[in-house]
């Protein structure tokens, strides 16, 4: 897919039972009730939109902050010269479609102090400073909340083995900072001031060991968990890295995982995978298990309608318009395009999905209390 322009090369995946997808904008499971509320973003290079995004926290005051990785393709100019779209965007959701707001961007492609060339990760402190991974300078830049460059420190430590790659990032309570490494198959543990604490993992298939892991997210006990994205697995660490339990397993049934991305825990200790589908236009999709690892449901996507900044661009343009009037139907776009991240908003009691080759947010309420409507027809 073309990022901004939803043209497919092969039609979609359908969801279905056997594959564990859903197309309902409503889902009740299990006492949860997961109810579609809106999209968020557009395909832009820069300004009010996404580029690939790829990872997103949650700041003060219903701000998120947006990892856009960008794309290489200027030519003909040096390395830390060649991206096209690597920021942050600030934004704020709303509560429905059309009260999003866009607040700016920080950051830009290269390899200078306050630069990105590979973002993967952001996460942020109780101050409210946002670290962002590079798996390329294998490094995590920080900012203050407005967007101020405060400085960087390595991932990588003295002594350590190639290849390496931060990757995801968390910050646990007690603000100890986890550091996924895709290339060298660790977690590493810091201080926020880059104080290497420690790391866990090895490459493999057995208990404990990665292969590739991207997203880390630490629930409100301090349990880690690590999407083990090629072992199509997450796993669940205590704060030191002591293994406690494993979410899915490789398949394409209900429940199974395909290279895991990311990795979200409610409240409630229902846990949230990201599962990117490997890239043959296995769309994505975000399968959700309780506590004890029992899978419950999975969501594939339902913006039906298009995002507010979309539909502006629509607007504005005529020949955009004539054109989505020629097609057969919309509904290819309504589901993810390889989600690569996924948070759960305590406060607001949302889901928020990473909808990476959509350039945009996908989010979903999750209500305790919904009432199916009794209807005597």
């Amino acid at each position: 897919a073309e990022t901004g322009t939803r043209l497919f090369t092969q039609p979609p995946a359908k969801a279905s039972p056997e594959n564990g997808g859903t197309s309902m904008l409503t889902e009740t499971v299990a006492g949860r009730t997961y109810d579609y509320s809106h999209n968020v973003g557009r395909g832009a290079q820069s300004g009010m939109g996404f580029n690939q995004p790829v990872g997103m926290t949650l700041g003060a005051d219903g701000v998120v902050y947006v990892v856009n990785r960008g794309i290489e393709a200027i030519s003909n100019v040096g390395w830390n010269r060649t991206g096209v779209g690597q920021r942050i965007s600030k934004a704020t959701l709303g509560s429905v479609s059309g009260e999003e707001v866009f607040l700016g961007e920080f950051s830009r492609y290269g390899d200078g102090d306050g630069q990105l060339i590979w973002p993967a990760g952001i996460a942020a402190n109780k101050d409210g400073n946002l670290y962002v991974t590079d798996e390329w300078l294998n490094r995590v830049s920080i900012f203050d909340k407005e967007g101020g460059y405060i400085g960087h420190w390595p991932t990588v430590q003295t002594g350590d083995e190639e290849p390496n790659g931060a990757s995801g990032i968390a910050i646990s309570a007690d603000q100890t900072v986890y550091v996924s490494d895709s290339r060298s198959h660790q977690v590493r543990r810091f201080k926020t001031d880059g104080t290497f604490l420690g790391a866990w993992g090895a490459n493999g298939a057995g208990k404990g060991q990665f292969d590739g892991p991207w997203g880390v997210t630490v629930d409100h006990i301090g349990h880690v968990y690590v999407a083990d994205t090629n072992n199509h697995r997450v796993q669940q660490f205590t704060a030191e890295g002591q293994l406690e339990a494993q979410f899915g397993g490789p398949g394409t049934k209900r429940g199974n995982l395909n290279y895991p991305s990311d990795v979200a825990v409610d409240p409630d200790g229902d846990v949230y995978v990201c599962d990117w589908s490997e890239n043959r236009w296995g769309l994505g999709r975000i399968q959700i298990f309780d506590s004890s690892g029992k899978f419950l449901t999975s969501l594939s996507g339902d913006a039906q309608q298009l995002a507010a900044w979309a539909q502006q661009t629509v607007d504005a343009n005529a020949d955009y318009q004539k054109r989505r009037r020629e097609v057969r139907s919309t509904e290819p776009e309504w589901t993810f395009a390889q989600p690569t991240g996924v948070e759960f908003d305590a406060e607001n009691q949302q889901l928020v999905v990473v909808d990476t080759q959509r350039s945009r947010l996908q989010i979903y309420s999750k209500e305790s209390k919904y009432l199916v409507p009794q209807l005597n027809l």
